[in-house]
């Protein structure tokens, strides 16, 4: 058993990591004892021995964790990667960004970037995986990549086996139903997004579940748009069109949100008194316009800091780990009367 094997041949042998792979060679970091014994034993059987340059490179880019976001200007995904980077440099991280623009040949060129850099982690965001009929060969190429450099997938997709971080959606549309309830909004139409983006959906449905409990009517046609100011701004005009008014609108993000407080000022309608407008993420940009918009916000730190441990202690995270992060409900003007 003398042929030569690299160190990703042994680490797809062992069911690991190159990184854990390289723990045990330099006897750095904690490791699994039966993932330790399995390395150990292929080592031995194969009488690995490391190549320094690659065991200097390799020693060099441990430290460097690649982020994919589909696109760097949406305000949501650059809070999460600001929050993340502060996390990262506090333990000795460097974030190598990349904006793949939703595209899918671009998003497999980044990851194969990043599996030749030897990455320590790669944090992806959104892009195909918010596909709401997500592709098996997707799957099937990031489940690849992730036996050699741990993916951390920031969307809940039940089919998908490796590392998975997202905002929590029940509990918070039940919180943000409630409240709409006690205020005396009975009925509801649902604002932008798109019928097939994965977190849309997930939102919308939470939504329309909590509303059945609170005895509020939710429109069956929901209006959609872009994910913009300006895509918030057309739907609204939409919404104007369709003749008699809701009682509130539930946007499925802040900027949609605040597109749509816009255009009630064009239109002489009053925000709350005549319609009620309510948002998600928490940007911080819905606290400055009046009269401020009521958001479910995501808890970008907590977001961040969870990404990072994982990170940390990527070789003894569970691949089919999965963390929900809490959100909070924030109630301002636009949606409170009493």
């Amino acid at each position: 058993m003398n042929k030569k094997i690299t160190i990703v041949e042994l680490a797809e042998m062992a069911g690991v990591s190159t990184a854990t792979v390289s723990r045990v060679i330099n006897n750095t970091g904690k490791v699994d004892k039966e993932k330790k014994e399995k390395i150990l034993e292929l080592i031995d059987r194969y009488d690995y021995r490391p190549n320094q340059i690659a065991k200097a490179l390799q020693a060099s880019k441990s430290n460097t964790v690649g982020f994919v976001v589909p696109h760097i200007n949406s305000p949501y995904y650059a809070r999460i990667f600001y929050e993340t980077e502060i996390a990262a440099k506090k333990k000795g991280y460097t974030i190598l960004l990349c904006n793949s623009e939703s595209d899918r040949h671009l998003e497999s060129n980044i990851l194969n970037t990043f599996m030749s850099a030897n990455v320590r982690a790669i944090v992806f965001m959104g892009g195909r995986l918010d596909d709401i009929n997500i592709d098996k060969k997707y799957l099937e190429e990031l489940e690849k990549i992730n036996k050699k450099i741990p993916i951390i997938a920031c969307v809940d997709v039940a089919e998908l086996n490796c590392v998975q971080v997202y905002q929590e959606q029940k509990l918070s549309s039940k919180k943000l139903l409630e409240h709409l309830s006690k205020e005396g909004y009975n009925d509801i139409a649902l604002l932008g997004g798109f019928g097939n983006i994965r977190t849309t959906v997930d939102r919308r449905n939470e939504i329309i579940e909590s509303a059945e409990k609170y005895g509020i009517k939710v429109r069956k046609k929901i209006i959609e748009s872009d994910y913009s100011v300006e895509g918030g701004n057309i739907a609204m005009q939409q919404l104007l069109k369709c003749g008699e008014m809701p009682e509130a609108i539930i946007c499925i993000n802040d900027l949609v949100a605040i597109g749509a407080l816009s255009e009630t000022y064009k239109n002489n309608i009053k925000v709350p008194e005549d319609i009620a407008i309510s948002g998600y993420d928490g940007l911080d940009i819905s606290s400055f316009v009046y009269p401020g918009i009521t958001t479910v916000a995501c808890n970008y730190k907590e977001y961040a800091e969870t990404i990072v441990n994982i990170i940390n202690n990527i070789e003894s995270v569970a691949k089919n780990t999965r963390k929900s992060i809490s959100t909070e409900l924030i109630i301002r003007g636009s949606t409170k009367i009493s």
